[in-house]
């Protein structure tokens, strides 16, 4: 008993702790409490949880890439019955005096820390900026813009705008100067998405299972307007499924049993399919062969890669041609909405793309705001979340103009650019992931959002910097970091 107390003194708590919040296991123990937290409807206790976390993280680690499987959570952080989603519960949860001054105070100890990680923590400010964050700078600024001179022009679009700039500059720079791009990282990123996928997996299982003898219509269709959760609908649920997948399938290339993993993006890909989400499939469709294919070139065991991609194959092709006519019917409710009259109207959204151009053309420098009433169906049902032309480059042109438009498009380029320059078999996943998002939001509002937005600005670093083993990121371009060694010399 003695030498029990006596190792426990020993133990540097402080040591331990910066352990466990870095360890690639934390991420299954945040996620098991932030699913506890959504079926007893604790929604600040789940928010104090991330916050804690984050704070801590900020602080005490030297790299904070264990922060961005921290970040996924924050997307599913409300549960169904405090959520004031019109498609769920309505409730005033978030509206109540009580816990809007609790998220007030854990939002603005998180925000204090960052900022102080930023400015004031001395050699761990390891930032510098490239042009990729100069066309950030610029594309924030059209965010600031949006609307100016509109007739219609409100503060409620300066605030808007004033969020999207920070999202994309504060954490694109507090994740950058922070993180080192070497393998280990890019594993931790993958066990992240593992763990969150996890919970994504059972709420959506839930919710088939509750929900088992209404799923279906007299036709045998199943409903997506079932398909609700408290933080978001069908198609958010999909898209965070479907960007899960080239990340654990990352995995599968890193382990010597990775076939498991083979079988579990799988599994992500049927409930892409069963989200019921048209940009869902589609993104699944692109993205999940692909991640195969990569799982098997890179893998440690090819072979047994191949034979279980070869297996899951094998099985599709039989029970598709098996159960064809049933699987269609019940996918049925999949292509309500894609005609009217005999024309595409893409469930409304190719008016909303007519709206969105009548908004431009009435603002074509600066646009008509982000503030803007598309007379749509509210699919959020959040009234402090403003409606959107369910396309990147259509709202950017409505909102933001042609100054946003072209601000956009520069930076889209230099994400490009940046990707391509330093060729490298982890950013090609991460890449993936981000692609998939990128085309899921040219059919939903995705990039407009807050949280979707942390999770890209976060991994566009993994994305575009320069992966050194254990190098300080974003540092100078081969070619100029040459001519400065010399010029030093």
């Amino acid at each position: 008993m003695k030498d029990f107390v006596a190792r426990f003194k020993e133990i540097n708590w402080l040591d331990a702790l910066k352990s466990a919040l870095s360890s690639r296991f934390f991420p299954f123990f945040t996620g098991a409490l932030v699913l506890l937290c959504y079926y007893l409807s604790l929604d600040i206790v789940t928010i104090y949880i991330l916050g804690i976390t984050g704070f801590l993280m900020v602080l005490l680690l030297d790299d904070l890439t264990p922060i961005i499987p921290q970040f996924l959570f924050l997307d599913i952080i409300i549960s169904y019955k405090n959520s004031p989603s019109e498609m769920a519960s309505s409730s005033d949860y978030f509206t109540q005096p009580a816990i809007l001054a609790q998220i007030g105070v854990v939002l603005s100890i998180y925000l204090l820390a960052i900022a102080a990680r930023i400015f004031l923590m001395g050699k761990r400010r390891t930032f510098k900026p490239t042009p990729l964050f100069f066309g950030l700078c610029a594309l924030s600024l059209t965010f600031l813009l949006n609307g100016v001179g509109a007739r219609d022009y409100n503060g409620f679009d300066f605030i808007y705008g004033l969020i999207m700039a920070a999202v994309f500059l504060v954490i694109f720079v507090l994740v950058s100067g922070n993180v080192k791009l070497c393998d280990e990282n890019y594993e931790k990123i993958g066990w992240g998405f593992f763990a969150f996928s996890l919970v994504l997996v059972t709420e959506l299982a839930v919710k088939y299972f509750v929900n088992r003898s209404v799923l279906l219509d007299a036709d045998g269709e199943l409903e997506k307007e079932l398909i609700v959760f408290g933080w978001g609908i069908w198609n958010t649920m999909g898209m965070l499924i479907v960007i899960s997948i080239p990340a654990v399938a990352f995995l599968a290339s890193r382990y010597k049993y990775g076939f498991a993993f083979v079988f579990y993006i799988t599994l992500l890909f049927v409930c892409a399919f069963l989200t019921l989400s048209r940009q869902a499939m589609l993104g699944a469709v692109i993205v999940y062969p692909l991640s195969l294919v990569l799982a098997i070139v890179k893998s440690k065991r090819k072979a047994m890669n191949a034979v279980a991609v070869g297996g899951l194959v094998l099985i599709g092709i039989i029970i598709i041609a098996a159960k064809w006519e049933a699987i269609i019917k019940l996918l049925g409710s999949v292509w309500d909405g894609l005609f009217y009259n005999g024309e595409f109207s893409g469930n409304g959204r190719m008016r909303l793309l007519r709206v969105a151009m009548d908004f431009f053309v009435q603002n074509p420098v600066f646009g008509s705001g982000l503030w803007l009433n598309y007379s749509e169906n509210d699919f959020t049902g959040l009234m402090f979340v403003p409606e959107f032309a369910c396309n990147t480059y259509a709202e950017m042109l409505a909102a933001c103009g042609m100054v946003g438009f072209v601000a956009y498009l520069v930076h889209r380029v230099q994400t490009f650019i940046d990707f391509a320059q330093y060729r490298s078999f982890n950013k090609l996943y991460i890449g993936l992931l981000l692609a998939a998002l990128l085309i899921m939001s040219m059919f939903d509002n995705h990039m407009f959002n807050i949280f979707p937005n942390i999770i890209y600005s976060a991994l566009l670093v993994f994305a575009t910097g320069n992966g050194s083993e254990g190098k300080a990121l974003l540092v100078p371009p081969p070619i100029r970091r040459k001519k400065e060694e010399e010029h030093s010399a």
